[in-house]
């Protein structure tokens, strides 16, 4: 079997780039693997969930094939809602609520 890999820049979420994060465990668990058999977790993912217990946003894409990694996530900065749409995710408005530091732009 044939892999194949993309190389290049990661995709940037931020609007502006002054934010402040920290570091997280990206858990494995309802992930399903893509095309080449790998897990990631998108970059712009509500962690750990997209919902009132949300505390960031991943930084980047995090790989959890092998088993949960560690990533960052924003609690204070700017994200831009045009690049995670484009990144396949959506942010719902609990997990909006409860990061009042993070500002969403369209």
């Amino acid at each position: 079997m044939v892999k194949s890999r993309e190389f290049g820049q990661p995709i940037e979420i931020l609007k502006f780039h002054d934010f402040k994060g920290e570091p997280c465990m990206v858990s494995d668990s309802g992930i399903t693997a893509d095309a080449n058999g790998l897990k990631i977790v998108k970059a712009g993912t509500p962690h750990p969930a997209n919902d009132g217990t949300c505390k960031g946003i991943l930084l980047h894409d995090t790989d959890v094939t092998y088993g949960p990694a560690p990533g960052t996530r924003i609690f204070e900065g700017s994200v831009d809602t045009k690049k995670l749409t484009k990144n396949g995710i959506t942010v719902s408005a609990e997990a909006k609520a409860v990061l009042p530091r993070v500002t969403f732009f369209d």
